[in-house]
C-alpha cells in the first residue's frame, strides 16, 4: 500500500513556482499556448498566491519576452494585497492621505475618549504637514520605509520646529499602527526613525519693533497648539491668552481666576507698571472659549497659568517659571516661521491689530494699560511724531 505526502501550504505572504508560457492570439480572439515553432506575440507569467486572507489566488502578468514578464510579475508580488476585509476599504495601496483620513474618522468616535481639543490639534497637524507633502499621495507600503520617513520628518523639522516634527510623527505614527492592526502592514516603520531635530538658526536677530500680522499670529497659535502633553499645551495657553489681551508676561504669570469672569468673558488685569495699567479686558470670543476649557480641566483656584509643580501636580500658589517660559515660548516662534520674534512681540501685535481693523490709537492704549495714547502709538505702532511743520518758523 502507497502512501503518498499532502503537498505543504503555502504560507500567507508567499507564492509558488512562476511558470511562464509564450502565447499567441487565435481567430476567436483567445490567448493560447504558442505552437511549436510559432513566434510568440506575448509572454505570460503565472503563480500562485497565497493572500492574508488564506486563500490562494492565480497573479499574472504580460510582457512582450519572457525575462519581462517574470520581472512584472515578481514586482507584481512584492505589491500585492488580497482584498481588504475591513478598514473602510484600506490596502497596502492606499494612499497615505485616504488612510490619514479613516484614522481621524477613528479617532473622533465616542468609544476613542479623545478630546476635542485634542483632536483639532490632530487634524491641524494633518493639515499643516501632511496635506500637500511629500508623502501624502504615496501609498502605504512606499510611506512605510525608515529612509522616507526620515527624510520627510527632517523637511518638517527644519521648517517649522522639532516639536512640529514630533507632532506630525505622532500622527503617522498613529496611521500606520492602525494598518499594522488591518494587517495591511507587517510593521511600523516610524519606531525606527530617529528623533528629527531642526537645523541650528545662526544669526537671527530679534525685531523688537515688529509686530506679527494676522496670518503669522494664527501661524504662531497653531504652533503653540502643536505640543500634544499636558505640559505643553499649558504653555500654549499662556501664549493664547497674550495674543489674545496684550499683557505683558509678567502680568499673564500673575494672572489669578479669581480676577478672570468665564460667565462673561472679561478679566480684571491687575498692572505690574503703574496705577493706570490695572484695567479691565472683555476676551475675545475663541479666548473665553479656550479658557472655559482650561478652568474645566484645571479647576479655577489660585494663579491660571500655574507652576507645574513637583510629580506633576501643579502648585496653584505659584505662577509658571518665567525663565521656562520664555524657553518654550523661543520654539514656538521658531516653529512659526517667526524666528524674530519675542515673547512682548504679542503685546506689540495686540495693538497693532486692534489699529489697523479700525479700533484706534485710544483704545489700543487702554487695552495695552498705557494712560498716553502717544506713548502707545510711538513704541508700540512705531508711529512718530510729525515735526515737518516746525521748519518753517526756524
Amino acid at each position: 500500500m502507497s502512501t503518498s505526502m499532502a503537498r505543504p501550504r503555502t504560507t500567507i505572504g508567499t507564492s509558488g513556482t512562476i511558470t511562464v508560457v509564450a502565447q499567441v492570439c487565435d481567430e476567436s480572439g483567445r490567448w493560447v499556448t504558442a505552437p511549436a515553432g510559432t513566434k510568440p506575440q506575448r509572454y505570460r507569467a503565472r503563480t500562485k498566491y497565497r493572500d492574508r486572507d488564506g486563500k490562494l489566488r492565480d497573479v499574472e502578468r504580460f510582457d512582450s519576452t519572457k525575462a519581462k514578464a517574470e520581472q512584472k510579475l515578481k514586482a507584481a508580488l512584492v505589491e500585492r494585497q488580497a482584498p481588504s476585509t475591513g478598514g473602510a476599504g484600506l490596502t497596502s495601496n492606499s494612499t497615505l492621505g485616504t488612510a490619514v483620513a479613516h484614522w481621524l474618522e477613528q479617532q473622533a468616535r465616542p468609544e476613542s475618549d479623545l478630546s476635542q481639543n485634542s483632536l483639532d490639534q490632530y487634524r491641524g497637524t494633518v493639515k499643516r504637514y501632511v496635506t500637500g507633502s511629500r508623502v501624502e499621495n504615496l501609498t502605504l507600503r512606499e510611506v512605510n520605509r525608515v529612509a522616507v520617513l526620515e527624510d520627510w520628518l527632517q523637511s518638517v523639522a527644519d521648517e517649522h520646529g522639532a516639536g512640529s516634527a514630533k507632532s506630525a510623527r505622532s500622527v503617522v505614527s498613529g496611521v500606520l499602527s492602525m494598518a499594522v492592526r488591518y494587517d495591511l502592514l507587517d510593521t511600523n516603520a516610524i519606531r525606527e526613525v530617529r528623533p528629527a531635530k531642526a537645523k541650528k538658526r545662526r544669526g537671527v536677530k530679534q525685531d523688537k519693533e515688529r509686530a506679527l500680522t494676522r496670518k503669522e499670529r494664527d501661524a504662531v497659535l497653531a504652533a503653540a497648539d502643536e505640543h500634544e502633553s499636558e505640559h505643553h499645551l499649558d504653555v500654549a495657553d499662556v501664549v493664547w491668552w497674550m495674543a489674545g489681551t496684550g499683557v505683558r508676561i509678567g502680568e499673564a504669570l500673575g494672572q489669578q481666576w479669581d480676577d478672570v469672569s468665564l460667565a462673561d468673558g472679561t478679566v480684571l488685569v491687575r498692572g505690574t507698571k503703574t496705577e493706570s495699567s490695572t484695567r479691565v479686558l472683555t476676551l475675545p470670543p475663541w479666548l473665553a472659549e479656550r479658557m472655559r476649557g482650561r478652568a474645566a480641566r484645571t479647576g479655577t483656584s489660585g494663579h491660571v497659568f500655574a507652576s507645574p509643580g513637583r510629580w506633576g501636580v501643579p502648585d496653584t500658589t505659584k505662577p509658571r517659571d518665567r525663565r521656562n517660559l520664555y524657553r518654550e515660548m523661543r520654539a514656538i516662534f521658531d516653529a512659526a516661521g517667526c524666528d524674530w520674534a519675542t515673547s512682548h512681540t504679542l503685546r506689540r501685535t495686540v495693538a497693532s491689530l486692534i489699529e489697523q481693523s479700525g479700533g484706534g490709537i485710544e483704545l489700543a492704549a487702554r487695552v495695552l494699560g498705557h494712560s498716553n495714547p502717544a506713548m502707545t502709538a510711538s513704541v508700540y505702532l512705531n508711529r512718530k511724531a510729525d515735526t515737518s511743520a516746525a521748519a518753517e518758523y526756524l
